[in-house]
């Protein structure tokens, strides 16, 4: 087993990816809330290489400034970019990467547009190289129909023997099933030497990384397997019918992970749930809903029909109630949020509090046990417990510079079509009168009427 056990990450992002038909890279290309090549560059962070070698070339820029801009400052902060100078295939990227390569015991190589593989499998991966001790480790699969994939021979001890191309078998050579996934852990010694001495193929006269397994195995090296249980998770995208496929495939795993964990998904093929999301046991997710980015959301809570969650903090017994859209919000024990109801980054909905119909909440704080049951909006807000929002209440928070806070009393009581013209103070148990405009501090225990006295005119009859 290798004493130093520090590695460096190598994804290949060079490709044009012509059956996408697009003016993007096909490593930019989204697989739900994430492209491809940053759902790569996560999960491989996650493991904790020194470095992460992300290889470019088609719109090099773009790839680079897209990255840089999505993953977390601590992933950037390791992350270095090379341009493929020579578009040569993925032997050709790893030798204009090996300048920054040699400078780690070890390397993984893995593709931008097969984000597919669990982060707990690469955790595996990782440790089954490390104790092997072995030059080379080839993350492999089983299928029913190998197709176009390398085959993967093995010698009698079970290791690597040679990696058969398709279009080099012969018939005993295609009836093999275990394929080669494009996935690999390298000694960086080994691969230094092998790397040096690969040949032109094919009928576009590149490099593939392949040979390097054959030329360390050559030389006496050894190379060992890693077969995947689910050959799902080293799925390659090439076209947008394989995007559509993957994402169908990620949900799908999603939502058998999660019920066999004591989640109810009531209909999996329409619920659209992100790797990253974490969810507790007894909690109901009806059918038409989004949950994205790094959501979680407690026990014994209800989701949907419909609706967008990202970003969000869901806490024990909470209902979220059909077509409601919540980013980057809290929502607190036994709160009920919607129908068609929105929260706004920094919303956070107190225990047993009440978010109705068409009400928008936005940075703003809502007090245990306050009810805004519908056609208002709150923002920039501080309100207390037991608040009652009366319907058609706005809080008017932009004076067209700046963004005004309203602080809301504990019990107070804010009729219907009310203005809350910020900065502005409403004591705890203030009223403030339906259709009033208020733009002075209402003290607690007050009621604030601003709204001009009704006049009733006869009206004029017209003349023929």
């Amino acid at each position: 087993m290798p004493k130093n056990k520090n590695f460096a990450a190598v994804v290949l992002a060079a490709g044009l990816g012509t059956r996408m038909k697009s003016d993007l890279p096909k490593v930019l290309h989204y697989l739900g809330d994430m492209s491809l090549a940053e759902r790569a560059i996560r999960k491989i962070a996650a493991l904790g290489p020194e470095k992460i070698i992300v290889i470019t070339g088609h719109r090099a820029e773009l790839v680079e400034a897209e990255l840089s801009k999505k993953l977390s400052p601590e992933i950037v902060a390791k992350t270095v970019f090379i341009r493929q100078k020579l578009l040569k295939g993925s032997g050709r990227a790893v030798q204009e990467a090996m300048g920054l390569v040699r400078r780690h015991d070890h390397v993984m190589i893995l593709c931008g547009d097969a984000p597919l593989f669990r982060a707990e499998t690469a955790r595996k991966m990782l440790g089954h190289y490390f104790r092997s001790g072995h030059d080379c480790l080839v993350m492999t699969a089983e299928l029913e129909n190998p197709g176009s994939y390398g085959r993967i021979k093995r010698n009698h001890a079970g290791d690597v023997a040679a990696i058969v191309e398709a279009a080099d078998a012969d018939e005993w050579e295609k009836a093999i099933k275990e394929v080669n996934s494009g996935t690999y852990f390298f000694n960086v010694k080994s691969l230094e030497k092998a790397i040096r001495n690969l040949k032109k193929k094919g009928s576009k006269g590149e490099y593939y990384l392949t040979d390097a397994v054959e030329n360390i195995i050559a030389a006496g090296g050894k190379a060992c397997a890693f077969m995947l249980g689910d050959a799902t998770e080293m799925t390659g995208i090439n076209s947008r019918g394989d995007l559509a496929a993957a994402y169908a495939m990620l949900t799908a795993r999603k939502a058998a992970d999660l019920m066999a964990a004591g989640v109810t998904v009531v209909d999996p093929a329409n619920t659209y749930i992100e790797e990253s999301a974490v969810i507790g046991r007894d909690t109901v997710i009806h059918p038409g809903v989004f949950i994205r980015g790094n959501t979680v959301i407690g026990k014994g809570c209800k989701i949907g029909p419909a609706g967008v969650i990202e970003d969000c903090v869901i806490d024990d017994g909470a209902v979220i109630k059909y077509s409601c859209a919540l980013e980057k919000s809290r929502v607190r024990q036994g709160a009920i949020v919607g129908p068609f109801a929105r929260l706004r980054p920094l919303s956070d909905i107190g225990p047993g509090a009440e978010i109705g119909n068409f009400a928008e909440v936005k940075k703003s704080r809502i007090g245990r046990g306050s009810k805004m049951h519908h056609h208002s909006y709150v923002g920039d807000t501080e309100m207390g417990e037991k608040v009652n929002i009366g319907a058609g209440t706005i809080t008017c928070n932009y004076d067209g510079v700046h963004k005004n806070r309203t602080v809301i009393g504990a019990g107070a009581f804010i009729g219907s079509n009310t203005n809350l013209v910020a900065p502005v103070n409403i004591g705890s148990g203030a009223y403030t009168a339906a259709g009033s405009t208020i733009t002075e501090d209402v003290p607690g225990g007050t009621l604030a009427i601003a709204r001009a006295r009704q006049v009733v005119k006869q009206l004029k009859k017209r003349t023929k």
